[in-house]
């Protein structure tokens, strides 16, 4: 790659910003442009160029995707030695010999940071809370934690929690209370099969991605009582989900809100995508899987469908049709829904939702798990129900 020279921005000779508008303009290039190709939102950039917010101050993966699209040497804005030391990752070695804690402390850290500045949120560890438990003391601690912080709260036995690594919770109060907190629970003694401290990278990043959607994803979503399943899964009789079939609203709902933290999870940590054709095999394995009288059915289609949208095809594609000719040669299952999906995500904010959608969701699944079901064990479920 041919590097273009300025002036070192940290010595104050010229400003990085005007490095980033210089050398944008003269490759002819506009502002959407540079972040379509480094895989930011247009706001992000232009807080980056505009000197509202500093290159040298944000995540590693978005400096040097701009460097990348522009052409320029990192060493332009970072003292050589220097090169963002305080982004480089904790190895999965290095944790080995340091307080687990601390290390996840780190990781959380870093996430809060790749969503202040891919999302333009306010998070840190101060508005972040954080509990640590063991499979031995989760449900105490989980006790504890939801009392002392007032987050929503559930009768759990230990059962509840077996194959849980991390759990979110959302502060009853208000966004925009200076007061108003979020938390996190977090083992820190994971199965073998997930002991490498690496995966909860994405774990966390994942946990966060719920917070973020639960409290965007309306337009009240920002108020205390106001959030989607407050009003639409949760209702009373002065709420509005008296209007609409609960079973189809929450069985929507369950399986949108994994869905949608697994893209929104891909958007912010940006791992490499699988093409369909890599991952066609697992895909046709999930869908059989998702059944009538199979209680993981909705886990497992959100699975499926977040796979297919965030593959290579998947992200990349912008029309309907160019990825439904992909999809119909592998001869995938679910079309209408992951049409219905595809057609959610592609609105101006992916987050975004309408009960209307989310109810017609919630329907797709069940016809099309019925379709699904073969007719012998859909008998057998009807009757294991004194329905025949």
């Amino acid at each position: 790659m041919n590097f273009i020279n300025f002036p070192l921005a940290y010595d104050d000779r010229i400003t990085s910003q005007e490095i980033l508008r210089t050398r944008r303009e003269k490759l002819g290039l506009s502002q959407q442009q540079v972040a379509k190709a480094a895989r930011l939102q247009l706001r992000q950039y232009q807080r980056i160029e505009s000197g509202e917010r500093n290159l040298e101050t944000a995540t590693l993966r978005t400096a040097l995707a701009i460097c990348a699209v522009l052409k320029l040497d990192p060493y332009t804005f970072f003292p050589e030695g220097e090169v963002m030391n305080k982004y480089i990752e904790i190895s999965s070695k290095q944790s080995a010999t340091s307080d687990i804690e601390e290390t996840l402390t780190t990781f959380l850290q870093q996430a809060c940071e790749l969503y202040n500045d891919y999302l333009d949120t306010n998070y840190s560890l101060d508005n972040i809370k954080v509990a640590f438990c063991t499979l031995d003391n989760i449900v105490e601690v989980y006790n504890e934690f939801t009392q002392k912080y007032v987050f929503h709260s559930e009768k759990r036995i230990m059962s509840d929690f077996e194959s849980v690594l991390a759990e979110a919770f959302v502060g009853q109060t208000d966004i925009d209370d200076p007061a108003h907190v979020d938390g996190l629970m977090i083992r820190v003694d994971p199965p073998q099969e997930l002991a490498d401290l690496d995966y909860y990278k994405i774990i966390l990043v994942h946990e966060l991605a719920h917070i973020f959607c639960i409290t965007h994803e309306i337009e009240t979503a920002g108020k205390a009582g106001q959030r989607f399943y407050d009003l639409y899964c949760a209702g009373t009789p002065e709420t509005p989900s008296e209007e609409y079939n609960d079973g189809c609203m929450n069985a929507g709902y369950a399986i949108w809100r994994e869905f949608i933290a697994e893209i929104v999870q891909d958007l912010v940590y940006q791992q490499p995508s699988l093409h369909l054709n890599e991952i066609s095999k697992e895909l046709h394995s999930i869908a059989k899987k998702v059944k009538v009288g199979n209680p993981l059915s909705k886990s497992l289609l959100h699975r499926y469908l977040s796979a297919i949208m965030n593959s290579r095809e998947g992200s990349e594609t912008e029309k309907w049709e160019d990825l439904e000719k992909k999809l119909n040669k592998m001869k995938m299952p679910f079309m209408s829904i992951i049409h219905h999906v595809f057609d959610m995500v592609h609105d101006d904010y992916c987050y975004k939702v309408n009960p209307e959608d989310i109810e017609s969701l919630g329907t797709l699944y069940m016809a099309e798990m019925i379709k699904n079901t073969p007719p012998e064990d859909l008998a057998k479920f009807v009757e294991s129900y004194g329905l025949m």
